[in-house]
């Protein structure tokens, strides 16, 4: 039940897609998951591409993209076409295909969890903010062992690199969830939102200072945790040929790709509920909104809201990976471990102190 509107997610699924009463909570969710993919995960994708493409060249006194589409805008489309165009060179072994799958299947399983909106929460359980990041771990686990089944040098070496690094991220980021989740009263989606205002006075980053410090580490930690620029070692072209990816090309490539920049968004998107006041909308329209029973508009601001926030910290987090060059991974772990590690625990300390003060100040 969703606790701000009243409606269940399958009842707020279903007049958001027209469906009649009858229908199944099994048929409501597939057509979620299919719109979540299609019209939110792809056109992402899409237009985070662009941006990170058109943006930096701007930052770099270059031209950019400008023959795909006015201003370039359909470039993303080109590029994905050429991959899918391109044909298989040398035989592919299946280890490999099998753990691209898993690397697949493992990331995509987290776009059921995906908090989009109050009334398009398909999972929202007190596990809820400990789903992606498990998933992610697995991710890692997936990328690693592709890397391994390659029979190459750079994909033995790129897989070994995301393994360390995703140890090395996996700790401050969990660290840091537990930083928010003490603010909140609990690890509900619903329950990060409900604590938090339109206002960025309102926002848990600027609840105190240890909140706002466990943000900045749970960000930089899901860098190093999903092997992104500028912490991609495991993929690091220079240095190891591309990594586990030395051996993808063409549409497995794509697919790979994807899966990368999903990593990217998930995480993105995790930061701005956890931390950046997640879907409330400003100026009181979400009361507004839900007292007129509006569901439908309700729905629609809360995304575009939440995008909007989401785009704005991955191109700010793209920026900064363009002007800083790429780490080694024993600096990255080095990094993670003596720096992120020790500053998530005293984010957490930090965290409950305030906490309990708050509530011996209630109970005063």
């Amino acid at each position: 039940m969703n606790e701000l509107s009243g409606l269940s997610w399958s009842a707020a699924w279903r007049v958001a897609l027209g469906l009649p009463e009858a229908a199944p909570q099994w048929l409501i969710a597939t057509i979620g998951l299919i719109c979540i993919y299609g019209l939110v995960i792809l056109p992402s994708g899409w237009m985070v591409a662009y941006l990170d493409r058109k943006l930096s060249a701007d930052f770099q006194a270059r031209v950019g993209p400008n023959r795909a589409g006015p201003a370039g805008f359909f470039q993303p489309l080109a590029d994905l076409l050429k991959l899918l165009q391109k044909e298989t060179v040398q035989e592919w072994s299946w280890r490999e295909g099998f753990w691209l799958g898993v690397h697949t299947m493992a990331l995509y399983s987290t776009v059921a969890v995906l908090p989009l909106g109050s009334l398009a929460l398909l999972v929202d359980t007190d596990m809820s903010a400990f789903l992606p990041f498990w998933a992610t771990l697995v991710l890692a686990l997936g990328t690693m062992l592709m890397g391994f089944s390659q029979g190459s040098a750079p994909g033995w070496f790129g897989g070994v690199r995301v393994a360390a690094q995703a140890l090395a991220g996996a700790f401050p980021a969990l660290v840091a969830l537990l930083s928010a989740g003490l603010q909140a009263g609990g690890f509900r989606w619903s329950a990060f939102a409900a604590i938090q205002g339109g206002s960025p006075l309102h926002w848990t980053a600027f609840a105190n200072p240890f909140q706002f410090l466990a943000m900045v580490v749970f960000i930089i930690s899901g860098l190093v945790l999903l092997g992104i620029p500028p912490l991609d070692a495991g993929l690091s072209i220079p240095d190891l040929h591309g990594g586990v990816a030395s051996s993808l090309y063409g549409r497995r490539l794509s697919l790979f790709q994807l899966g990368r920049f999903y990593g990217f968004f998930l995480w993105s998107v995790i930061t701005v509920v956890l931390f950046l006041g997640g879907w409330i909308l400003p100026a009181g329209l979400s009361v507004s909104l839900q007292e007129g029973g509006d569901w439908k508009w309700l729905q629609l601001l809360e995304l575009v809201w939440l995008l909007a926030k989401t785009y704005s910290l991955m191109v700010i987090l793209v920026w900064v990976a363009r002007v800083n060059p790429r780490s080694r991974v024993d600096q990255i772990t080095d990094f993670a471990w003596k720096v992120l590690s020790p500053f998530s625990l005293f984010a957490l300390i930090g965290a409950a102190l305030c906490a309990g003060w708050n509530v011996w100040r209630a109970g005063v």
